[in-house]
């Protein structure tokens, strides 16, 4: 009795899956896509938005970073 409900659930769980494929929405896969998704252009750095605290974040982080790397190549040149 049990492996006929096992039987019984599967066949089931298949006729819904057939039954989805079937009425799917056919995929344009051979048509070339005809909308482009546009890329946001990034803010010039250290002009972020007041509310865009992670932006300024990693402005300044990227800025300590620049200026130390300067600092030690400054003081290691004759």
């Amino acid at each position: 009795m049990r492996s006929f409900l096992i039987f019984v659930a599967l066949a089931v769980l298949g006729a819904i899956y057939l039954w989805q494929k079937h009425n799917e929405m056919p995929s344009s896969a051979g048509k070339p896509a005809a909308i482009s998704i546009a890329q946001p252009t990034p803010a010039p750095r250290g002009q972020a938005s007041e509310y865009n605290w992670m932006k300024r974040s990693i402005d300044r982080a990227r800025d300590v970073t620049e200026k130390s790397r300067a600092r030690t190549k400054e003081s290691q040149d004759p």
